[in-house]
């Protein structure tokens, strides 16, 4: 129900710059300051493209009807660019309809069955995923990084039919090492490609997906026609706020959605190459970056990241958006500076992404002359997003009063920090956070604005909601996200509550890692969090130990034993090995204060360690290696 102000501005907005009465303007301006004109004008433009979402939800449009347009219209068309290959809509759709018939014939997965991508970044994986969703087959798109009992978690997290893998040796080792585990479940793993996989595809017990001698004839879109549009499409794994990698159900409306952008200037065009190496895994890469692609006919570059070639690859392909995290940015910006740094070489019409850091934001839009930078914040498996529009250094954008009093979504309240819960008052409802202070942002959630959830046990997705929030028998999404709004009403990402943290673009999930560190012979128990390391976006993985009575740290031994178990980018760079481990009344580590004091060894009386990678062990942590890690010397 909205308020009848809020109706009294929404009858405003309908007549926006059409002759509004002085009275009325000074009123807008008094109640929702000077920029509310302009603010109107905005949420029209939002408002045409909500309608073109209803449209999309009613007619049940998914992306693969888009893909098989332009391939029946524009077949010589280039959608995708790898290396040296260059692969039209018709060329893909000619290989996708070849893989569905072959996983037709194989009888292994049947409509709405469960099947996965693990692949890096190549065409493959776009075939994979055409021919999947063209038998109307739900898709997990694996972390190609995972091993061992992880990358099995993930898979059975899902009930994963078959399992289409990259001809990359690592892959094809990483599946092939739980290929006893896989033959339990009755997971089979496809490796498209010709003869050349033959041999290395058998020698790991997996099965080659020759599929040269399959039919091209389309597959009958009845396949899918019969799946509504918010049924699951994809599962994207994060680690959410607690607990091991989870699978966010991504409908085929949220992709539809993201593909979408609220104002011409960031919508991507026909014309438009996007130059992407961000892991075709991650919502921001396949979700919004390739969708958006497919939806207008425009093309893509699929490339793993390097930093030194990043700027001639761009240049190479003709890149016009490059989408981006913040340690993207800071590897590119720590690269020796060259001639062409700055100059008005490359095509990019503007950066988008998350992560920039306020400290390098500027820096890297002068150097290398990048004319917009669209920070946005969303979740894998969030309700809402903002983009920031206005280049306003830091933000992830804005969100004016009179939007706020028109739709009432975001609220930010105050919450306890080492519980991460919501503060209440006397009545039962939270605490609401003024501006000018972090408060953990809130999602309303209604018939439109959906929580899909993550695929499981539900009692996991409950954990997700917060009730009662400005009324009772509201509900509301939890961010798990720490957000001030400034005086000119612009967010500002502060940090994630909860037990995740984000290092390497990755989200890190503290219960997983200290699951895998307790299994060392030594280890009594861990508390794993973030610590902020200079000149690093993110925060690096520390975990604070308790050793067992009489066992002393084998530091080679635990380093081999954590990169046997874990993703680098979630093994714990520092160690802390305590005593007694602090805990709160409810029997939980804290967190709060080890994360304050860091690892620096100036103010931490216990034993340090850091993940030496080059010698392949964990290093004590003194204060020449101190100074080492903070000039940006040692890798982490």
């Amino acid at each position: 129900m909205t308020s009848p102000l809020s109706r009294r501005v929404a009858g405003v907005l309908a007549a926006t710059l059409a002759g509004i009465p002085v009275a009325t303007a000074g009123f807008l301006r008094l109640k929702y300051g000077p920029t509310v004109f302009q603010d109107l004008v905005d949420i029209r433009g939002s408002s045409a493209v909500l309608r073109v979402f209803k449209d999309i939800e009613e007619k049940n449009v998914q992306l693969c009807d888009f893909f098989e347009e332009h391939a029946r219209n524009t077949p010589d068309k280039i959608l995708v660019l790898y290396k040296d290959e260059v692969l039209t809509y018709g060329e893909l759709d000619r290989q996708a309809n070849q893989l569905a018939h072959f996983v037709q014939r194989s009888q292994v997965a049947a409509r709405m069955d469960t099947v996965a991508i693990f692949m890096l970044n190549e065409p493959s994986f776009v075939v994979s995923w055409l021919a999947f969703t063209k038998l109307g087959l739900r898709i997990a798109l694996l972390n190609y990084n995972l091993r061992g009992d992880v990358l099995l978690h993930c898979i059975k997290a899902c009930n994963v039919k078959a399992i289409a893998c990259s001809k990359d040796p690592l892959l094809l080792e990483a599946l092939g090492s739980i290929k006893h585990e896989l033959d339990a479940l009755g997971t089979v793993v496809w490796v498209p490609g010709g003869p050349e996989v033959r041999d290395e595809t058998l020698a790991h017990g997996l099965i080659p997906a020759d599929t040269r001698d399959e039919s091209c004839a389309p597959i009958p879109p009845t396949s899918r026609r019969q799946i509504a549009s918010r049924n699951t499409a994809l599962y994207i794994f994060t680690s959410g706020t607690t607990g091991v990698p989870k699978p966010a159900k991504v409908t085929h409306y949220r992709i539809m959605i993201s593909s979408y952008a609220s104002r011409p200037s960031v919508a991507f065009g026909p014309d438009d190459v996007i130059y992407c190496t961000l892991p075709l895994y991650h919502t921001a890469a396949f979700v919004i970056s390739f969708a958006g692609m497919v939806r207008v006919g425009g093309r893509i570059v699929l490339s793993n990241f390097s930093a030194r070639r990043f700027w001639d690859d761009v240049r190479k392909y003709k890149a016009t958006v490059i989408p981006y995290i913040g340690e993207l940015c800071r590897y590119l910006l720590a690269q020796p500076p060259r001639m062409d740094d700055g100059k008005y070489s490359h095509k990019i019409r503007y950066a988008l992404g998350n992560g920039m850091a306020a400290d390098i934001w500027e820096e890297f839009q002068k150097r290398f002359n990048i004319k917009h930078i669209h920070e946005f914040y969303g979740s894998t498996e969030g309700t809402y997003s903002f983009v920031n529009l206005d280049g306003k250094v830091g933000s992830v954008g804005r969100y004016p009063p009179v939007l706020a009093a028109l739709t009432d979504v975001v609220v930010r309240v105050q919450c306890d920090m080492e519980t991460a819960e919501p503060l209440r008052g006397s009545n039962g409802l939270c605490l609401l956070a003024p501006k000018g202070q972090t408060g953990l942002m809130l999602f309303r959630l209604n018939e439109t604005m959906r929580f899909d959830g993550y695929q499981g046990d539900e009692s996991v997705n409950q954990k997700k909601l917060v009730r009662n929030v400005k009324k009772h028998g509201d509900v509301f999404f939890n961010t798990g996200d720490l957000m001030l709004l400034d005086k000119d009403y612009y967010l500002y990402f502060k940090d994630r509550l909860g037990d995740t943290f984000r290092w390497k673009g990755e989200n890190v999930a503290t219960t997983e890692v200290a699951q895998v560190l307790n299994l060392f012979v030594s280890v009594e128990d861990t508390n794993v969090y973030g610590v902020q390391v200079p000149g690093n976006d993110g925060k690096a993985g520390m975990a604070a130990i308790n050793l067992k009575q009489g066992h002393q740290l084998d530091p080679k031994g635990f380093y081999d034993h954590v990169v046997r178990s874990l993703p680098l980018y979630a093994c714990p760079k520092f160690l802390r090995i305590m005593k007694e481990m602090e805990i709160t009344g409810t029997f939980k580590h804290k967190k709060t204060d080890l994360a304050r004091e860091g690892f620096d060894p100036n103010v931490i009386s216990d034993p340090l360690f850091f993940m030496d990678v080059e010698k392949k062990t964990y290093a004590p942590l003194d204060k020449d290696a101190m100074r080492r890690i903070v000039f940006g010397k040692a890798r982490l």
